[in-house]
């Protein structure tokens, strides 16, 4: 019991100081990840016929990255850092706990797979997706604000929550079709690719013990994973932006913001947003007005990453 305790611990430690290495380096790419899917860029018919786009139209990760540093400098790239921070580290201690990480093989965020199946398998799916939804409207919305957060974690959640949200957190999770996609990706990573990963590769803890055609197939399956993976992550991204307003008046949807705000850029967004007057009604709904005003495409963005990610955390 006791080196369990200390293996657990020495884990969790290594884990946090490796984390802050993560963040500096990867949060550039996570937020240009987390703009380019939550950008609402719907389709326009043009006077010629030809198929326009309104807002603005970002093609990739590096065309993200380049126009945040344009409009709102190295603050807007690494905006959301914070946030970002202590969502890997409650779900670095999760994984460690409920997955068994240890010194040599640390969790791998939000894509670890369980390597045992049963009661933890189930714990850490729930703890995943109670975590996940949350976290992920704060990281989310945190990168996505026009305007220049404080270091103040009160005075950043009135920036970034609805008045309704402030007063009752539990609404963050009756938000329409969010708990869906959450729930659908945490299942998708912790029980599809939890039970596949036993199927190939049993209980073992080595990749020697394992014969190299069942390695190959597990590595493609996480690839694949991309596949449905990514279209979940696109309609969580931007469902998670989208505020939960309750019974505010639409005509005054914000509520207000909170004075002495500064703008984090100088000339324009850096994404569009949804109109809040005109929001997703579920999950099922926004699949359907993504693909009609954006088009199928859209469902697809960032695919790569979402599967060098799973890929990844195959072993």
């Amino acid at each position: 019991m006791a080196n369990l305790f200390v293996t657990t611990l020495v884990a969790i430690c290594i884990a946090s100081f490796s984390m802050v290495f993560t963040v500096l380096v990867m949060m550039p790419f996570a937020g240009a990840l987390i703009r380019l899917r939550a950008n609402y860029n719907p389709r326009a018919v043009g006077f010629d016929g030809t198929d326009n786009h309104v807002g603005p139209r970002l093609t990739g990760m590096i065309d993200t990255l380049k126009r945040t540093k344009r409009l709102e400098g190295w603050y807007g790239i690494y905006k959301g850092a914070y946030a970002m921070f202590a969502f890997m580290l409650v779900i670095t201690i999760s994984s460690v706990i409920f997955v068994g990480g240890s010194a040599k093989r640390g969790p791998k965020g939000t894509y670890t797979v369980p390597a045992e199946g049963g009661i933890r398998m189930g714990i850490f799916f729930l703890i995943l997706s109670l975590v996940s939804l949350p976290m992920a409207v704060i990281v989310n919305r945190s990168v996505i604000t026009p305007y220049r957060l404080t270091n103040n974690p009160r005075e950043s959640l009135l920036v970034l929550l609805s008045p309704h949200e402030l007063a009752r957190p539990t609404s963050l999770y009756t938000s329409p079709g969010l708990l869906v996609a959450v729930l659908l990706r945490s299942a998708a990573v912790v029980i599809i690719a939890g039970t596949m990963r036993w199927l190939f590769m049993g209980s073992s803890k080595t990749l020697e013990d394992i014969s190299a055609w069942k390695i190959v197939v597990w590595y493609i399956f996480q690839a694949l994973s991309a596949t449905w993976l990514t279209p979940l992550e696109v309609i969580q991204t931007k469902l998670s932006v989208q505020p939960n307003i309750g019974e505010v008046s639409i005509e005054d949807p914000d509520g207000g913001a909170p004075e002495g705000l500064r703008f984090a850029g100088t000339e324009e967004d850096v994404v569009g947003l949804r109109p809040t007057t005109e929001p997703y009604l579920g999950f099922v709904d926004a699949v359907r007005k993504i693909i009609d005003e954006e088009g199928w495409q859209a469902l697809y963005r960032g695919w790569i990453w979402t599967a060098f990610g799973a890929v990844f955390a195959a072993h």
